[in-house]
C-alpha cells in the first residue's frame, strides 16, 4: 500500500479483448443500426467525451467544409478577445463564440 496523497487522483482504463473463441464473424462491410442511426459502409464518424457524429458519405463534403469554417472563426473570436474586445462584443461582431 502506498502513502496518502494529499490530492485527488482520477484514472480510467480500457483495454479490448479479442473475441477469439467466443464470436463469429457473420458479416462485414455492411450497414447496422446503433440507437435508432443507421450507419451505412464508409459513414463518416468523429467521437469525442461529447459524443458521436455520425455524418453521411453524401454530407461529409459540407458538413466539413462547414466545421472549417466554423474553426476559422472561432480563431478571429479568439483574436479579438484576446486583443481585448469583449465576448460580448465578438459574439455581436462575428455571430458565433
Amino acid at each position: 500500500m502506498g502513502a496518502a496523497r494529499p490530492f485527488p487522483c482520477f484514472c480510467t482504463g480500457h483495454y479490448a479483448l479479442d473475441q477469439g473463441v467466443r464470436g463469429k464473424v457473420m458479416d462485414y462491410r455492411c450497414a447496422l443500426e446503433i440507437g435508432g442511426v443507421r450507419i451505412e459502409p464508409g459513414t463518416l464518424l468523429f467521437g469525442n467525451k461529447e459524443g458521436v457524429l455520425v455524418i453521411p458519405r453524401q454530407a461529409e463534403e459540407e458538413v466539413v467544409q462547414l466545421a472549417l469554417e466554423k474553426v476559422r472563426g472561432e480563431k478571429l473570436v479568439a483574436k479579438a478577445i484576446r486583443e481585448g474586445m469583449s465576448a460580448v462584443e465578438a459574439y455581436k461582431t462575428f455571430g458565433i463564440m
